[in-house]
């Protein structure tokens, strides 16, 4: 490499079209296309690897999934003293071949190390991990009331796992938030670089949670929704805010708590998607297969735990949180209170209490979870979905946070 080729910096829009150009590409089986993206020499899945190799490879994979979706989204750039450039990137994947009947979805975290060569962008390293999405597995036992039952367990329950050190806080929902929220009062307000958000993504690649209406896990809804949320945070100066479990590991419930805790957050947000109970689900035919769905029910929905220590600023943060929502246009749903006898504090703006719930529970600082839509809602599904109702969606979070941020409530 030359070093007039090194010294022209590779900027995230050149990465992002680079990256979707590839992708573009070995969707159209186009392995030509693909290969001359690569160097001459290449480290390969950490190994080095030459062209004969990687063509080999590209071939063998689309051959063996003659239909392909591939996704990239998030994709970030750090450039390296050297001159090359480290892209980073989510990918979005679903594979399918008719004629064995097989399919495959999921996720995958992607580390490319890129460089120009005679002034063209080329990989020199290309590293991927893949979260696939559980297969759903034939139920032996019955079912919770609820998906979301699997995030909640008894103080009881969470000593007998050992989960001892995990203080569980015996607020009462009649505590005091630490900020009258009057607005007469002088509030002391926090700068976005020192107030630190946790976001969690609920569930995980093996745990996904509900299905979705067109069979898509939960997860990779929650997935999406934090990664857009936490950049929009990030762009608007919440630099220390963090995603508690970035890369999909099956870490248990009071560990996404305990990371919160540890890096002394000030708010967690869980971020979820919603179902309803087996009863009132039917079937249908799409992209032929068998799925469920109800559309009877749609809208967003805010827990709070009275376990929290900081149970009233939680109910602060839950109202105001409600009201940027239904400001926005959205709706909540009620379902939760036929469905599983869910406790509903404030019907208008859709805020149950759940008290039980473990990254609530045991969360040092204020903390709700969100259910963004319900997604077996065949329209809400298409709806969320959609780029521009997500973010409709994310701006209406990002306000609550912003007037929550600016009026002091801080857990130290």
């Amino acid at each position: 490499m030359t070093p007039s080729a090194k010294s022209v910096p590779i900027f995230a829009s050149d990465a992002s079209r680079f990256v979707k150009e590839y992708y573009a590409a070995l969707s159209k089986s186009d392995v030509a296309a693909v290969l001359l993206k690569f160097a001459e020499s290449v480290s390969y899945s950490d190994r080095p690897r030459d062209h004969a190799f990687i063509e080999k490879d590209l071939r063998d994979y689309v051959t063996r999934w003659p239909v392909l979706n591939l996704k990239p989204e998030a994709v970030a750039v750090s450039p390296k003293d050297d001159g090359s450039t480290v892209i980073t990137f989510d990918l979005i994947y679903s594979v399918a071949n008719e004629r064995n009947k097989k399919s495959l979805s999921g996720h995958s975290t992607n580390t490319w190390i890129v460089q120009r060569v005679r002034g063209e962008i080329q990989i020199v390293s290309q590293r991927e991990l893949v979260h696939p999405n559980p297969v759903p597995a034939v139920e032996k036992t019955p079912r919770r009331q609820s998906h979301e039952d699997e995030e909640a367990l008894s103080d009881e329950e969470l000593k007998k796992q050992g989960d001892t050190q995990i203080e569980i806080p015996t607020a009462q929902s009649t505590s005091k938030p630490s900020v009258t929220p009057a607005a007469k009062s002088a509030p002391k307000n926090v700068a976005p670089s020192g107030f630190v958000i946790a976001l969690d993504i609920g569930h995980s690649p093996l745990r996904g949670g509900a299905v979705s209406a067109r069979g898509v896990f939960e997860y990779e809804f929650n997935r999406r929704l934090v990664a857009e949320l936490f950049a929009q945070l990030q762009s608007l100066g919440f630099a220390r805010s963090f995603v508690i479990n970035p890369q999909g590991d099956e870490i248990r419930l009071p560990q996404r708590s305990a990371k919160a805790n540890e890096q002394n957050a000030d708010l967690l947000l869980a971020i979820h998607h919603d179902s309803v109970k087996d009863k009132y689900l039917k079937t249908w035919q799409t992209n032929g297969k068998t799925q469920k769905y109800c559309d009877d029910f749609h809208g967003y929905s805010i827990f709070i735990s009275n376990k929290n220590v900081k149970a009233a600023d939680s109910r602060l943060f839950a109202t105001k949180l409600g009201q940027a929502l239904l400001k926005a246009g959205f709706t909540p749903t009620l379902h939760h209170v036929d469905q599983e006898n869910r406790p509903i504090i404030d019907k208008e703006k859709g805020i149950y209490t759940f008290d039980d719930l473990v990254v609530l529970k045991t969360a040092k600082m204020p903390a709700v979870l969100l259910e963004c839509g319900v997604i077996v809602n065949r329209a809400e599904e298409e709806k969320l979905n959609s780029p521009a109702y997500r973010k409709l969606l994310i701006d209406a979070i990002v306000r609550a946070i912003q007037d929550f941020s600016s009026i002091g409530n801080r857990n130290n």
